[in-house]
């Protein structure tokens, strides 16, 4: 019952990463549309953005998220450390591969929280609320 419910959480949280991105992408629009090159400078983002360097526990998590977006991959992303960029109440979150960022998405407020948590250590157990 658990797994079923947390497959159910984790859908509902990727359909509503993969809207934000198809709704507003704000100053990252240009990285996030579907005319966007597959790889960007990390360079690019500092120029609009406060750039912040993620934990590893933090890119595990994002790479996660990363692969269960719709489309779903199946093979892992480029990259062997992630980026948060913040500009305007707009978050998006990069997987980076040397000084490129190849993989990138929307970051929801939900998302962000959790993120945090990850980054502070925090775990969740049963019967933790929601």
């Amino acid at each position: 019952m658990r797994i079923a419910w947390l497959g159910a959480v984790l859908s509902t949280a990727l359909l509503t990463v993969s809207g934000a991105n198809a709704q507003h992408a704000g100053v990252f629009d240009k990285w996030l549309n579907e005319e966007s090159p597959q790889c960007v400078p990390v360079s690019a983002f500092k120029s609009i953005s406060t750039v912040t360097d993620l934990t590893s526990e933090q890119f595990q998590f994002v790479r996660a998220l990363y692969v269960a977006l719709p489309p779903m991959s199946k093979q892992l992303p480029p990259g062997d450390r992630a980026i948060m960029a913040s500009a305007g109440g707009d978050v998006m979150l990069a997987l980076v591969d040397g000084e490129e960022a190849c993989a990138r998405f929307l970051a929801p407020d939900f998302i962000q929280e959790m993120l945090i948590k990850v980054g502070e250590g925090k775990v969740a157990h049963i019967g933790t609320p929601v």
